[in-house]
C-alpha cells in the first residue's frame, strides 16, 4: 500500500483551513506551519483591548466597560493529496473591568475530513463540541432592565454538541452535479430556568442539483429542510417546536466583470407546532466585486424566517450588509462596513405585543501588516436599532484595537 504523504498546510488545505483570510486581500497573516506527527500544526492568537459604551444593548442608563479579549486558536492539519484532515481547537476568553459577571471563555473543538476517493465523488464529514455563552442583555436578558439583568448573575453559559456529513457527485467540470448536506446539533444551557424554550436539538438537510451552463457559471436548485425540536413545554399544547422547508433556485458566477458571487431565489415555509403557517419570500446573496488591484467590495444579503427569543416563535430577517476594503500601500488597508436589518418578530402566544426592529450598523478598520507573523488592527463599530417596543431602541459604539499574532 502507498504510504500516507504529508504535503503540509498549502493548497486545497490552507484554502479549506484558513480561507476567511483571504478577504483582507494583501495585509493578512501570513502562518507558518510547524510539523507534528502526521500533521503540521498551525497556531495564532487574536489579542484586543475594547471599549463598548452599551455592554448591555440597554435603552437608556447605559453601562459602558473595558475588556480584555484573548483568541488562541491551534490547527492541526494533514493533506494527502485532495484529501484534507483536520483538528481544530480555539478559546476566546473575555475579561470585563466593569463586572466579572460579564466575563466568559468560550472553548470549540472540531474534527473535519474533506476525502476525494475518484474524480467524480468527494465526501465531507464534521464533528464538534463547543461551550460557549449568551451575553448579558441578549437571550434570556435581551430587553430586560439593569437591575434586571444585575439580578440574573454571570452569563448564560451553554453546550453545543454537532456532527455533520456532505457528499458531492460529479467531476468539477461536469455538466451537472448532485449535493447532499447532513448536520445534527444538540443545544444544551447549564441553568434550567434559562433552558426553558431553549434546549432544542436541531436537524438540517439540504439537497441539491448544480447545473453547469457556461465555463464559470452554474445554476442550482437547492431544497432546504430545519426540524427544531425544544426540550421543554412551558406552554400547554407545546411550544415553537418548529419545521421549515425552503425550495430555491439560483446562479453562482465566477470572475464575470470582476465578480464572483451567489444568489438564490425562492419559497419559504415555516410551521410551528399550534400556530398558523408562515409562508415568506426567501432569498440570498453573497458576492465579491473587485473593480481594482487594491480594491474588493463585498455583499452579503438575504431574506428568510427562522427562530426567535421568548417570547415569540418566529423573526422574518431581511437584511443587506456591504464592505469595503480598500489597499492604500501593500502593508496598510482599511475596511469600511454599512449594514440594515429589519426584524418583525411573530407568533407570540402571550399577551404582549408583535415587535419590529430596524436596524442600522457602521464600522471602519485599519489594518496593519508589521511582519509576516503580525497584523496591527484598530476599529470602531456603530450599532443603532429602532424599535417599536421602547426598551428595544438602542445605540451602541465598540472601539478597539489589537493584534493577530502567529509563527
Amino acid at each position: 500500500m502507498e504510504s500516507k504523504k504529508i504535503v503540509g498546510v498549502s493548497g486545497l488545505g490552507l484554502a479549506l483551513l484558513l480561507g476567511a483570510q483571504g478577504a483582507m486581500a494583501q495585509v493578512a497573516v501570513q502562518p507558518q506551519a510547524i510539523p507534528f506527527g502526521s500533521f503540521v500544526l498551525v497556531p495564532s492568537l487574536i489579542a484586543q483591548t475594547v471599549l463598548d459604551d452599551n455592554i448591555y444593548g440597554l435603552h437608556d442608563g447605559e453601562v459602558s466597560s473595558f475588556s480584555q479579549i484573548l483568541n488562541p486558536s491551534l490547527q492541526f492539519v494533514a493533506q494527502d493529496r485532495l484529501n484534507v484532515y483536520s483538528a481544530t481547537y480555539s478559546l476566546k476568553a473575555a475579561s470585563y473591568a466593569n463586572d466579572s459577571n460579564d466575563s466568559y471563555a468560550d472553548q470549540n473543538f472540531a474534527l473535519g475530513a474533506h476525502v476525494e476517493p475518484s474524480g467524480r465523488l468527494r465526501f465531507d464529514g464534521s464533528l464538534g463540541y463547543s461551550m460557549l455563552h449568551d451575553d448579558r442583555g441578549t437571550g434570556s436578558t435581551s430587553g430586560f432592565s439593569l437591575v434586571d439583568i444585575r439580578k440574573i448573575g454571570e452569563v448564560d453559559k451553554y453546550n453545543v454538541t454537532s456532527v455533520g456529513g456532505g457528499i458531492e457527485y460529479g467531476a468539477q467540470d461536469a455538466r451537472g452535479l448532485a449535493v447532499l448536506n447532513a448536520s445534527m446539533s444538540q443545544k444544551r444551557y447549564d441553568r434550567g430556568f434559562v433552558a426553558t424554550a431553549r434546549d432544542n436539538d436541531m436537524l438540517n438537510t439540504l439537497v441539491g442539483l448544480r447545473a453547469r451552463v457556461m465555463p464559470k457559471t452554474t445554476i442550482l436548485v437547492d431544497y432546504e429542510r430545519q426540524d427544531t425540536n425544544y426540550k421543554t413545554d412551558p406552554l400547554a399544547g407545546g411550544y415553537a417546536d418548529a419545521l421549515d422547508n425552503r425550495l430555491l433556485v439560483g446562479v453562482t458566477w465566477e470572475n464575470t466583470a470582476q465578480t464572483t458571487g451567489k444568489l438564490r431565489l425562492g419559497n419559504g415555509k415555516r410551521k410551528v407546532d399550534g400556530q398558523k403557517e408562515l409562508t415568506k419570500f426567501t432569498w440570498d446573496l453573497i458576492g465579491t466585486w473587485s473593480p481594482q488591484a487594491r480594491d474588493v467590495v463585498n455583499v452579503d444579503a438575504g431574506a428568510r424566517a427562522g427562530d426567535a427569543n421568548l417570547p415569540y416563535t418566529s423573526v422574518e430577517n431581511t437584511h443587506f450588509t456591504a464592505s469595503w476594503t480598500h489597499d492604500w500601500l501593500d502593508r496598510v488597508n482599511t475596511v469600511v462596513t454599512l449594514g440594515t436589518a429589519k426584524d418583525d418578530y411573530k407568533g407570540n402566544p402571550l399577551p404582549v405585543d408583535n415587535r419590529s426592529d430596524d436596524t442600522k450598523t457602521y464600522g471602519l478598520a485599519t489594518n496593519y501588516q508589521m511582519r509576516r507573523w503580525l497584523v496591527l488592527s484598530a476599529g470602531v463599530s456603530v450599532n443603532d436599532r429602532s424599535s417599536d417596543i421602547k426598551s428595544f431602541d438602542t445605540k451602541r459604539s465598540v472601539m478597539s484595537v489589537g493584534a493577530q499574532i502567529s509563527l
